[in-house]
């Protein structure tokens, strides 16, 4: 190996490297990406609930609250049963309590809840779903 051959490996190999640099950093950083904001503009009483594709809304004595219809097991859109006051996904039969929290089945957490916020004029809800 000449010593030409030698330089121009050791060149290409730190040129590499240096290109390399940017995108691994690219690659590591977190980037903030803000809530989708959903407005509900009906106003629900104590006991009530609002089915919803992403969440189920429910007005409790503590509040509005919103629960995922996300299962923690595979990501299937989950079931909420009134009668039951139970969540039950249709894939693998994950079952869940009315606030979310995990009785049984393969899924191993509890659902996710979504911030809630009362509107201004108290006429509605904006739930914030995190991407």
């Amino acid at each position: 190996m000449t010593r030409r051959n030698l330089i121009k490996k050791w060149f290409l190999a730190l040129f590499t490297f240096s290109m390399s640099l940017p995108l691994f950093s690219f690659l590591k950083s977190q980037r903030y990406r803000p809530p989708i904001e959903k407005r509900i503009s009906k106003v629900l009483k104590p006991g009530q609930f609002l089915t919803e594709p992403e969440f189920v809304l429910f007005h409790t004595n503590k509040g509005p609250v919103a629960i995922s219809r996300r299962c923690t097991h595979l990501g299937c859109r989950i079931n909420y049963f009134p009668e039951k006051a139970l969540f039950i996904c249709p894939c693998h039969q994950s079952r869940f309590t009315k606030d979310g929290r995990y009785i049984s089945g393969p899924a191993k957490k509890d659902l996710h809840r979504f911030k809630v916020a009362v509107l201004e004029d108290g006429q509605g809800y904006v739930v914030y779903i995190p991407r």
